[in-house]
């Protein structure tokens, strides 16, 4: 970790070529010490998952809290208390001597954090990132997960490279003079069509099904339906609920209510939207847009209050000009 920090954050790569072909030894290094901490049998995943976003990506706690929905002091009580462990656990172990007994779990593991570290950076709600893309943390999530594929050919983590970069490459879109654009108003001749089509050579269905290889393909038919019409959302909600089996999470279950409105489902949408309340903390961004979107017909001036509360509570202004002038989600 001190290498880590003497060399600073590890430089991305200009482009994703660069990226693609040539590892660097500064993600190597984040890539050992990952796995290295990863391999406790002291610490709880979500331990070693907060740890690391904060001691290896450098990432603030409230970044962490919004990612993991967890209370920004909890996470200060277990990052805490997880370094006391790792320093009882590994004194004087080396970690060569460790990470040559990688195994499945702690891939898994390492998969989950580059998950974590890449949304953050593509849906930043830090105020220093006016883009709200941090372009660098991507390339950064982007560049390790190549590396970890590299060294265990896992089909996970190559589900995970083809959703990777089909989201990096509709970043150049994602922004247009300065404004925030919704994937459905996106200009697609600036979708970058080599990391769409290095994404589907990544795409691989794997004999037992995981949760990566279904977002990926959400992904993908998002960035090649010819329309978002009933059909396509029919599809996506067909997707979304395969996920939920795999990975049950409040946000999935916050996508899928929102395809079931966009298919004009809006009965079963809002029994969906008052389950995932029980699970999200009060005042969340996106469930607070999805609830105002499927309160506009029948309730407008509920809709109009939750509106006003997310306004209020936004510091960032893109998104406040972004809700101002479409009024609609963004995905």
């Amino acid at each position: 970790m001190n290498q880590i920090r003497k060399k600073g954050k590890a430089s991305p790569a200009s482009n994703l070529t660069e990226t693609e072909e040539n590892g660097t030894a500064e993600n190597d290094l984040r890539l050992e010490t990952i796995l290295f901490l990863s391999s406790s049998k002291k610490n709880s995943d979500r331990a070693k998952v907060m740890f690391i976003l904060k001691n290896i990506f450098g990432l603030n706690v409230r970044e962490i809290s919004e990612s993991t929905l967890l209370s920004q002091e909890a996470i200060y009580k277990s990052i805490n208390r997880a370094k006391a462990s790792f320093r009882l656990e590994f004194e004087n172990k080396p970690i060569s001597v460790i990470t040559k007994k990688t195994g499945k779990h702690e891939i898994v593991t390492v998969e989950e954090i580059l998950y974590a570290v890449f949304n953050i950076g593509f849906d930043s709600f830090n105020n220093k990132i006016q883009s709200i893309v941090n372009e660098d943390l991507c390339l950064e999530a982007f560049a390790i997960a190549k590396e970890l594929f590299k060294k265990y050919q896992q089909d996970s983590t190559k589900n995970l490279l083809a959703l990777f970069c089909f989201h990096i490459g509709r970043i150049p879109a994602k922004i247009d003079k300065g404004k925030l654009v919704s994937l459905f108003k996106q200009d697609q001749a600036k979708w970058d069509k080599k990391l769409m089509s290095l994404g589907f050579s990544y795409l691989h269905k794997p004999e037992k099904l995981n949760r990566f290889y279904i977002e990926s393909l959400i992904a993908s038919k998002y960035m090649t339906a010819n329309s978002y019409d009933t059909e396509h959302w029919n599809e996506i909600i067909k997707l979304y609920e395969l996920l939920t089996k795999f990975h049950h999470s409040p946000i999935v279950k916050l996508n899928l209510c929102y395809g079931l409105h966009q298919a004009n489902r809006r009965e079963e949408a809002l029994i969906l939207l008052a389950d995932i309340e029980k699970e999200l903390p009060n005042g969340h961004f996106y469930y607070s847009l999805v609830k105002a979107e499927l309160l506009k017909v029948s309730t407008p001036k509920q809709s109009e209050t939750i509106m006003a509360s997310v306004m209020d509570t936004m510091e960032q202004t893109i998104r406040k000009e972004y809700l101002l002038e479409n009024g609609l989600i963004t995905l």
